[in-house]
């Protein structure tokens, strides 16, 4: 499933690697004291519920990688942007705390709403439409299994074949 056209990728990143198909400090500190501030969770739990989500992505985009799922720019900038109109018009639940949220990241950020949602969300949504398409190829590939089966049996392999890299970001993050 590549790409047509002229439209460029959104899986590779500027030094040609993967975006976000590797673990992230970066990322599991920022979700993590999310975690604490909005959820009231300890550093331990929030840790915790940090890596279980990030290792959940990391392994679903990484098959979608290896089974030839692309993105293009295109796709993740319309994802983007139906996003954007769904909470613009009210359509999404929680509607006025996800704005407020939208709001104060972006004044963190220091950049305007439209660089928010055309450049700085793009990997996010590059990652929502991957993880669309790979439900898709495994439901034609699987029909007798759930997403959720098959997603633990991708979470799973990945564990299996990357246990080097996630007990090491795991030593990172301060996890045992």
């Amino acid at each position: 499933m590549a790409a047509c056209g002229n439209s460029s990728s959104v899986n590779q990143d500027s030094q040609g690697g993967r975006v976000n198909s590797e673990f992230s400090l970066e990322e599991h500190v920022k979700y993590a004291e999310r975690l604490q501030d909005e959820r009231g969770l300890t550093k331990e739990e929030a840790d915790e519920e940090a890596f279980r989500v990030q290792l959940n992505e990391v392994a679903v985009i990484n098959r979608a990688i290896d089974v030839g799922i692309n993105v293009s720019e295109e796709e993740a900038l319309q994802k983007s942007q139906e996003t954007r109109e769904a909470l613009e018009n009210e359509e999404a639940k929680n509607v006025k705390e996800a704005l407020i949220s939208i709001q104060e990241e972006i004044e963190q950020l220091g950049i305007s709403e439209d660089e928010y949602w055309n450049k700085y969300m793009l990997s996010s949504y590059a990652h929502a439409v991957m993880r669309e398409k790979l439900m898709e190829y495994e439901q034609n590939e699987n029909p007798m299994k759930s997403w959720n089966e098959r997603q633990q049996e991708i979470i799973e392999d990945f564990t299996a074949s990357q246990s080097q890299q996630i007990n090491e970001f795991k030593r990172e993050i301060g996890m045992r």
